[in-house]
């Protein structure tokens, strides 16, 4: 079942899904092997060498379990909890791994003719374990040094998209032929999705969406340019529709898809139900903000006032928490 984005989320419940979502996929797995064991030749099942690289890719791994524990033991319930930064990566590999990687393996149990694409669930599975490590790392970063901004930026009209991917964009709309010239991140690492930009040098992580053949072209003429200022070269996506930014790029990918098949969850949609709500409702902006896209804009207003209130909430929850830790002197007092 997919998650809703718009349910709130829990970091440690979220692993908990991915964990299970891996271990039915290595069942699955196993049930193919299983029978597709018994049509090879018998000099075929003493070469598991492949075979035992896709058991060993599903799983979550003992480092995230390691790092969830560091965070725990540092940071209590509140590393449990997260951030909704985490939570939106971790939905994003939720989902990733129920259709790009148990679904496939599914399909291959119940045919008798589908194969089970070795080198693309490798790929996906340590794409998804490593963008776990990742959130969960960024995550015990802001909780060690929290910066609390009580206001929000204006909203976003215009993204200046790389250049690289403007050129792109344009070379696609005009004669249909990518140019998409890109080097890999490790060219040693066959199983490493990763890209780099050949202008901003931003990396982007190339996910797979099963609903999407031309995801890589999406992505790499989706992305901003890296800011200077970064502290990584990880690369972030943009809709062209909303504005929304996007870290992870499975999340892009599947925003750009519900978009795409204009589903209830698609930003179009969301835009259209405030215009229809505008007509109800006693919300008052000033007219000058109202010249590019008047439900757009009160859409996004509504959802900064929302945000601060929960902003402010959760500051004041933070401030009546007490943290006592005990320290040890090096002399034995």
């Amino acid at each position: 079942m997919a998650i809703p984005w718009d349910k709130p989320q829990h970091t440690s419940l979220l692993l908990w899904d991915i964990d299970r979502e891996f271990q039915d996929a290595y069942d699955a797995y196993g049930q193919w092997e299983a029978r597709h064991r018994r049509r090879r030749p018998v000099w075929a099942c003493f070469s598991k060498s492949r075979d035992d690289a896709v058991g060993k890719a599903l799983s979550l791994g003992r480092q995230v379990q390691r790092l969830m524990e560091a965070g725990k033991e540092t940071f209590g319930t509140r590393f449990e909890e997260g951030d909704s930064k985490c939570h939106t990566i971790l939905s994003a590999q939720l989902l990733r791994l129920q259709y790009e990687i148990r679904q496939p393996l599914y399909d291959s149990v119940l045919s008798s003719t589908t194969t089970v694409p070795y080198d693309d669930i490798i790929m996906t599975a340590r794409s998804i374990r490593r963008a776990c490590l990742t959130a969960l790392r960024e995550q015990y970063t802001r909780l060690e040094s929290p910066t609390f901004s009580p206001i929000l930026p204006p909203p976003r009209f215009k993204v200046e998209f790389c250049p690289f991917a403007d050129e792109l964009r344009k070379d696609l709309k005009e004669s249909k032929i990518s140019k998409l010239r890109a080097k890999k991140a490790d060219p040693q690492n066959r199983y490493d999705d990763r890209e780099i930009c050949p202008h901003c040098d931003a990396c982007i992580s190339v996910t797979a969406h099963s609903g999407l053949p031309a995801h890589r072209a999406i992505l790499f003429t989706s992305h901003i340019a890296l800011d200077p200022r970064a502290t990584d070269d990880k690369a972030t996506f943009a809709c062209n529709g909303c504005y929304k930014n996007f870290e992870d790029s499975y999340a892009f990918l599947d925003h750009h898809f519900q978009k795409q098949i204009g589903s209830n969850k698609s930003c179009l949609r969301m835009s259209s139900a405030a215009s229809s709500a505008r007509s109800s409702s006693s919300w008052v902006t000033d007219e000058k903000f109202l010249e590019n896209d008047p439900s757009l804009v009160e859409q996004c207003l509504k959802n900064c006032l929302l945000r601060e209130s929960m902003r402010g909430r959760t500051q004041t929850k933070m401030k009546n928490k007490v943290t006592i830790r005990e320290v040890h002197s090096s002399g034995g007092d």
